[in-house]
Formats: C-alpha cells, sequence, structure tokens
C-alpha cells in the first residue's frame, strides 16, 4: 500500500509543506512566484485537498499532478486580473484554471465553492470547507503562508489515511459518475479500501451509467480515459460480489500505479490481460 510516511498528522503535513514551498527548487520557481502573488495580495487562502494528500503520501520530493487554492474574501474579477498572464480559462465549477510552465493550479473563490453555493457548507469557513470535499482523503486544507505557521483543518483525512480506507465525506456532488469513477481510481492509485456506503453509491452510479459514458466522463475531466470499460466492468463486479458475500472491500490491484504530475496513458483493456493472474497497472 501507499504509504512512504507513517506520521499523518497536522505537523507532518505542515513539515512536508513547508519543505515543498520552501526549499529551492528551479523545477519549483514557476509555481512559487504565482502562489507568492497571493500572499503579496494579503489574501486568506488556502492548498486544498488532493496537492496536501499527495504531499502526506509521498513527501515533498515528489511534485503532485496539479495544485488546488481556495482563496477567501475576493471576487473571480480580481483573481483573474490578477493572473491574467498565466490563465488558461475558466473552469465549469467556476474558478480559474492557471498553467505557471507546466504547473496546472486551480484557483477559485470560498464562497465559489460548489457545495457553499448550493448548501452553505462551508461559507466563509475554511475548517468548513473540508466537509465539501466528496472523498475523506481530499478533506484537508492548510494556510497558504510563507515563513509563517500554518493553521491546518481536516474532516477525517488523517484518520483516512491511517486507516487506509476511503469513505463518502459529502455525498451531494454536481457530477456523481465522475465521482464514482475517481473513486474507481484514487482506491487502485492507494490501494486503499473502501467503505460499504461508499462502493454502494459507486455500483449505484455504475449501473445507471452506461460504461461508454464512464469512459466520456473521464475524457472531459482528464483529457486521457485512465479506466477503459473493461475495467470498470470487470471492477463493479468485484465490488458487487464483496458487498453481497460481507468481505472486505477492495479492488483487485496488486501494486499502487504512480501518481504522476502528468496524466497516465489509458489503461490497457482487462480482455488484453486475461492471462494476468491479477488486475494491475502499469
Amino acid at each position: 500500500m501507499v504509504s512512504l510516511n507513517r506520521n499523518f498528522d497536522a505537523n507532518a503535513l505542515r513539515k512536508h509543506v513547508g519543505h515543498f514551498l520552501g526549499k529551492k527548487s528551479r523545477r519549483r520557481e514557476p509555481l512559487i512566484s504565482v502562489l507568492k502573488r497571493i500572499s503579496e495580495q494579503k489574501l486568506d487562502a488556502v492548498l486544498f485537498g488532493g496537492t496536501l494528500r499527495d504531499l502526506m503520501l509521498y513527501g515533498p520530493s515528489r511534485d503532485p499532478r496539479d495544485v488546488d487554492v481556495v482563496v477567501d474574501g475576493v471576487s473571480i474579477e480580481k483573481l483573474s486580473n490578477l493572473f491574467k498572464d498565466v490563465l488558461v480559462r475558466k473552469t465549469r465549477f467556476g474558478g480559474l484554471h492557471l498553467n505557471a510552465k507546466g504547473w496546472m493550479i486551480d484557483i477559485w473563490p470560498l464562497r465559489d465553492t460548489w457545495a457553499v453555493r448550493e448548501f452553505r457548507a462551508g461559507a466563509g469557513d475554511f475548517e468548513a470547507l473540508t466537509r465539501t470535499t466528496f472523498l475523506n482523503v481530499e478533506a484537508v486544507t492548510i494556510e497558504l503562508k510563507f515563513g509563517a505557521r500554518r493553521k491546518v483543518h481536516s474532516s477525517g483525512f488523517f484518520e483516512a489515511l491511517r486507516n487506509q480506507i476511503l469513505d463518502i465525506n459529502l455525498e451531494e456532488n454536481p457530477f456523481p459518475e465522475l465521482a464514482a469513477v475517481r473513486t474507481l481510481i484514487t482506491a487502485a492509485k492507494l490501494q486503499y479500501s473502501m467503505s460499504r456506503r461508499l462502493a454502494s453509491y459507486v455500483l449505484h452510479h455504475a449501473r445507471k451509467t452506461p460504461l461508454e459514458q464512464l469512459v466520456s466522463v473521464q475524457l472531459n475531466h482528464y483529457g486521457i480515459a485512465r479506466l477503459d470499460e473493461d475495467r470498470i466492468n470487470v471492477w463493479t463486479r468485484t465490488l458487487r460480489t464483496q458487498l453481497a458475500t460481507g468481505s472486505e472491500i477492495r479492488l483487485p490491484v496488486r501494486r499502487p500505479v504512480q501518481l504522476d504530475l502528468w496524466p497516465e496513458p489509458v489503461l490497457a483493456s482487462v480482455k488484453e490481460k486475461a492471462l494476468k493472474s491479477s488486475l494491475r497497472f502499469r
């Protein structure tokens, strides 16, 4: 299982983030330059979600695939102006997608977080923001500061890493089919087991959604399909059997796939791997 770092707590996260942001690196200079603009404007902001999970699991020497930043007390128009030189597009959630010489950054105002708009969940509060993620392994924030102690907020995040169990943090979300596929991808990468509630959620949406649509949602989100129809079909059958028998809910993956900064290639079909004893990522 993925666990290069065994100390899953707020102090360990502060240490990794401090090293990631503070260590001189030509590779990270464009990212740090963009993030420092927020600090220079004296805006309240946090790093959020999967970025922090990757730092906790792999340490600061390995670059996360992308970086999520949430800012309080600022309009999307001000953010657009502040980052106009690296702005690529507006996201479908109402934020901004930036590209700082290869660093992919998503940034948005706290008030424009989907769950905040729809349910007033986490309104004006970075601690409550941690309750707006779909998965528990993304339910964490840390202050975006340079040269100061950073506040950490979480909602079951550290417990999820210690127990190595994926679960639902907030079930309501605008793209349930994507949430189901992302769960499969995350479970396979981390080699974590799933709660029965989460597995039931995945099966519900996989059952009601054509397989080709589960592939297309990946193309729309990632630009590639990380899971093909055969693999989704086999994995959902496995989950269904595990739920029915009451056994531990875990995907049949022998080893974790690397959480690379750049997209991985499309995974080969299960049929092409039929002679192998179990499924695994390449």
